[in-house]
Parts: C-alpha cells; structure tokens; sequence
C-alpha cells in the first residue's frame, strides 16, 4: 500500500497525459518536416545567391559540400548532439 506524502492528496497528483504517444509522434513530425526545410533552403536559394555574391558554379558545390559535411558531423558526433542539445536544439 502506497503512503501519500504529508500535504499532498490524491487529488494534486499530476494526471498523465493522455495520447501521449501521439503527442510524441506529432512533434516527432514536425520536427522532421522542419528539419526537411531547414536542409532544402539553400538549394532553393541557390540562383539569387549566384546573381547577388557573384558565386560561379564551383563556388557553390563548395558551399554547399561544406554545409552538408558540418551538418553530417554534427548530427552524428556525440559532441554535436551535446552542443545541439546545450543549444535549445532538442
């Protein structure tokens, strides 16, 4: 048999949340699709940036690989996910 503790009923207990599983989902989602946005932007972008810095063709593969390589270490380095996570990211 379980004791509440002194000043605390059973009606103040937190209830739990219900569909959680689909809460976690919903935000799993939109994460995702963020996320899915975020990487699209620059491609998306690509002719202004060309006209507006002058970029030729190979200075913006270069960017780009660059973007892609700082995005794959940091999202599968532990030290990446510590920083993104210190960062508010998570």
């Amino acid at each position: 048999m379980r004791m509440a503790r002194i000043g605390q009923n059973s009606s103040t207990r937190s209830q739990p949340t219900r569909h959680l599983r689909w809460w976690i989902g919903a935000l799993l989602f939109a994460f995702t699709v963020i996320n899915y946005i975020d990487r699209k932007t620059l491609s998306l972008l690509a002719p202004y940036l060309k006209q507006d810095y002058h970029w030729t063709n190979t200075d913006y593969a270069n960017i780009v690989i660059a973007f892609r390589v700082a995005y794959s270490i940091g999202q599968t380095s532990a030290e990446g996910c510590w920083t993104a996570l210190a960062q508010g990211a998570g």
